[in-house]
């Protein structure tokens, strides 16, 4: 009984979660107008014993320093409306045993966002400090890949390719 007290204690001490993870993106196609926008309202949970994590944000919590592009964002663009969330589920490659230093990762898994399921790989940098897990990540987006389209009107203005930063800081369930 204390062996297997023992085992799922450190089972469920593997799992970390946060509700205020933050995901940044932004698009400066040569800054003729630089869009970014800033969401912490973003839902995560890391299992290191399964290796598996997964990702939800809510596509109205993104804030823009310009309300119109905020309007045009959630409205044009996105379609929040329709498609109110993004998320993204997948598995850690080699996880190592080991994360007391600082150690990138490759994520394995599926993006859905705007109604679109695309498979991904994304290099995840991670760290574990006083048993509160960090995480860091950069990739890039393609707005075509997700059925969201720029009008001819504003192409000049806006890149198809958007730079996302994510960052989270996750304590254990």
């Amino acid at each position: 009984f204390i062996i297997l007290f023992a085992l799922v204690s450190q089972l469920s001490a593997q799992r970390y979660m946060t509700r205020n993870a933050e995901v940044y993106f932004l698009s400066d196609k040569d800054a003729v107008e630089i869009v970014e926008a800033r969401n912490t309202q973003v839902g995560a949970v890391i299992d290191l014993t399964q290796s598996e994590l997964a990702f939800q944000i809510q596509l109205r919590a993104f804030h823009f320093d310009i309300a119109l592009m905020e309007e045009h964002f959630n409205e044009n663009y996105v379609e929040s409306e329709d498609y109110p969330k993004a998320t993204f589920r997948g598995v850690f490659v080699d996880l190592p045993l080991e994360l007391s230093q600082q150690k990138t990762i490759i994520v394995r898994g599926t993006m859905d966002f705007h109604g679109v399921q695309k498979e991904m790989e994304i290099s995840v940098q991670l760290q574990i400090i006083d048993e509160v897990l960090y995480g860091e990540s950069e990739f890039v987006l393609s707005c075509a890949d997700f059925g969201i389209e720029i009008p001819k009107l504003v192409s000049d203005k806006l890149a198809d390719e958007i730079n996302v930063t994510v960052k989270a800081v996750l304590t254990k369930l």
